[in-house]
């Protein structure tokens, strides 16, 4: 069936995202994460709106399956046009919503004006949005940071993105100073909401679904990022103590492999599956001997023979290595 659209007002509550994470969120493992939970958001890697314009390869990245949705394509760049055309093209694909980066703290990044950089210039920021808002007719949503060196320039910097066209904000509870040092601050994102009308999320060292539940105040819902990768299972909404087994967790990791050789060549999965091992293994004993063994592998035989082994322990593994 046809995807229907539907409005933020129409979604559950909370509203619980997938962060869009560059290398992370691809559609391998965003089909892994709707198998844990069939509510959440889910948002493409980070994408460059300029470099989806000039690269077929950038737009087949931005593929998706159905049962993906609801989904958001996060697009990064500063040029208004870029973005309005990247926008038209990017509905075309039948998607939930677009999503505007404007929280990326890479100096590479910021330093081209982009991501974080892009607080600094709130009139560019706002005719980036309209230019989405004007050229597609899907949602759109902004996810930034409380602020450059501090939050007092949150709520005026938000509330122009509204009014330019933004259907929700995100905001992850650091400025661009602090990077991802120290601990996310949620206070300023609650007096935030006190003054929009539309959906506010909050993001920023929530662990799993019930840190995000204690968390979101009086918010909208809440985004994970870091806490999922390579742990699907933080978007259960009724958590088991002691968290997956081992068996369960290689079986994940199968699974997830598995889905990214629907969509990658070989060389391609193995390299990045290498991105989610820690996630899954973290907590195990001999994680750290398991995960080098793992990362050695270098052809898709071997990594099934001993995610097998895995299975059993890693005990049973350091024998069959």
């Amino acid at each position: 069936m046809p995807y229907v659209q539907r409005k933020w007002a129409e979604m559950p509550r909370p509203i619980v995202c997938l962060a869009p994470m560059d290398g992370i969120t691809d559609s391998a493992y965003r089909r892994l994460v709707r198998s844990f939970n069939s509510n959440v958001v889910l948002f493409s890697e980070f994408t460059s709106a300029e470099g989806l314009l000039r690269s077929d390869k950038v737009r087949q990245r931005l593929r998706f399956a159905p049962e993906e949705h609801p989904y958001f394509v996060q697009l990064f760049g500063n040029t208004p046009e870029a973005f309005r055309q990247a926008a038209f093209i990017v509905e075309q694909q039948g998607v939930a919503g677009i999503d505007v980066n404007m929280g990326c703290p890479a100096k590479k990044i910021v330093h081209s004006q982009h991501g974080s950089g892009l607080m600094r210039d709130v009139n560019q920021a706002c005719r980036i949005v309209e230019a989405v808002a004007n050229a597609c007719r899907v949602e759109v949503s902004v996810k930034t940071r409380l602020g450059w060196s501090d939050g007092d320039k949150l709520i005026p910097f938000a509330s122009s993105l509204v009014s330019a066209g933004a259907s929700l904000i995100t905001i992850h509870g650091r400025t661009y100073d602090q990077h991802f040092s120290g601990r996310a601050c949620w206070e300023p994102i609650y007096a935030l909401k006190r003054h929009l009308t539309v959906p506010v999320l909050g993001n920023g060292d929530v662990q799993d679904y019930q840190d995000g539940l204690r968390k979101m105040g009086n918010l909208d819902g809440f985004m994970i990022g870091r806490a999922a990768i390579g742990n699907p299972w933080v978007f259960q909404p009724h958590g088991r103590r002691g968290g997956p087994t081992l068996r369960e967790r290689v079986a994940a990791m199968i699974e997830h492999y598995g889905l990214m050789r629907e969509i990658k060549p070989e060389h391609q999965a193995l390299i990045e599956i290498r991105k989610h091992l820690a996630g899954y293994l973290r907590g195990f004993p001999l994680a750290k001997s398991a995960r080098r063994t793992l990362l050695e592998t270098t052809d898709e035989p071997t990594l099934l023979r001993r995610l097998e082994a895995l299975a059993e322990g890693p005990e049973v593994l350091a024998l069959a290595s």
